[in-house]
């Protein structure tokens, strides 16, 4: 949960997708930045139980949203977390926003739909480094679906390395 390095530390909360099969959410504190990574919902669930274990003041403080692929239990609460409080940016690739709208009219509520529908949503390009202010993102292709990212993020001290899902050659 958590990392110490230089005196700093690297705090990781674990919103859901670990022990199931959905609602893939992990959250990234560092450098004063509060990250989440993928944001998914869980099928098999209903009601609270089928969205991320994060609450609407935490989502409040996220400053950024990354996606690390199109499918539902990375994707699938994209919308839910805006109409809770999230409103930082979101980073996916441009594969992953193309694939978005087939999930989200599945998945999501027609309220939740839409919000994610409208939100401005930046390109991450794989092997590619973004500077998040503080935190430097770093993405490579996973091979797992098409637009699909790995990703680090780095505080210049401690690294989180992430994969949601990978397939074995990538």
């Amino acid at each position: 949960r958590r990392a110490r390095a230089g005196g700093r530390r690297m705090i990781l909360d674990l919103h859901g997708g670990f022990g199931e099969k959905g609602r893939t959410s992990v959250a990234c504190r560092a450098a004063g930045l509060h990250i989440l990574v993928d944001c998914g919902i869980n099928t098999s669930a209903r009601g609270r139980d089928y969205y991320p274990l994060i609450a609407p003041e935490s989502l409040a403080k996220i400053d950024v949203l990354i996606v690390t692929h199109a499918h539902e239990d990375h994707i699938g609460a994209v919308g839910w977390c805006m109409d809770n409080g999230f409103r930082g940016r979101i980073l996916m690739t441009r594969e992953t926003r193309e694939e978005a709208d087939s999930c989200w009219s599945v998945y999501a509520e027609p309220r939740h739909r839409a919000l994610a529908m409208s939100a401005d949503i930046e390109d991450l390009v794989p092997g590619e480094s973004v500077d998040l202010g503080g935190v430097t993102l770093t993405t490579g292709r996973n091979g797992h679906v098409v637009g699909g990212v790995w990703c680090s993020l780095s505080d210049g001290e401690t690294v989180l390395g992430y994969c949601g899902d990978v397939v074995p050659h990538s």
